[in-house]
């Protein structure tokens, strides 16, 4: 479980496609790193989330949304080079890019906990390696670059800067509501299916 508690990376409602603390709501139970991952997409009234023709990067609730930082930190690292994965017929996950991650921000936090926020839009990046954030600064855009079938927020807590032998942290949250079948509710951590949003719009 991690020290630290993370605000959300978004100030609008999204929903968790994938996450969760157990193996059957887990982003990538068997991967150690992405075992306590969440993928947040936006989704409209009829749980999509794109309107019209799929196969249209634009026409994706969550793309070019802005993304916040989680927690007062440090950016250790910074992938800014690949443009977005095409979309393809029926929507299977594939990778245009040499990472599964795409474009993507490491910030290192207190504790020796490190966020990782991937699949973002190329050259949206409001923040650089070795600059200081506060918890809600503006640092970046969704994009759909590296390993994804629709554009969405990849996030993540890891106990080291190395993304390939790091393991993944249960995330604590804080100053979030979550939404399941039109009612809040309240959990002690959050799960695929619900719909989440930071407090402090």
């Amino acid at each position: 479980m991690s020290k630290n508690k993370y605000h959300l990376p978004f100030k609008e409602e999204f929903f968790i496609e994938f996450g969760g603390i157990t193996k059957k709501n887990s982003h990538s139970w068997d991967i150690p790193e992405q075992r306590y991952a969440y993928d947040f997409e936006i989704r409209d009234e009829k749980n999509k989330p794109y309107h019209d023709d799929y196969l249209i990067i634009p026409n994706y609730y969550s793309y070019k949304k802005k993304i916040y930082a989680p927690l007062d930190g440090y950016v250790v690292d910074i992938c800014n080079e690949y443009k977005d994965t095409k979309i393809r017929k029926n929507r299977p996950i594939v990778c245009d890019a040499d990472d599964v991650k795409g474009n993507y921000i490491l910030i290192k936090h207190k504790n020796n906990e490190y966020s990782l926020i991937a699949h973002i839009l190329k050259d949206s990046f409001q923040v650089k390696v070795g600059d200081m954030v506060k918890t809600g600064d503006y640092i970046a855009q969704v994009g759909n670059s590296g390993n994804t079938n629709g554009p969405h927020i990849h996030f993540q807590i890891q106990n080291d800067f190395n993304f390939e032998t790091a393991k993944g942290i249960k995330i604590r949250f804080t100053n979030l509501y979550i939404q399941k079948n039109g009612k809040r509710i309240f959990r002690k951590y959050i799960k695929n299916g619900d719909f989440v949003q930071n407090k402090n719009k």
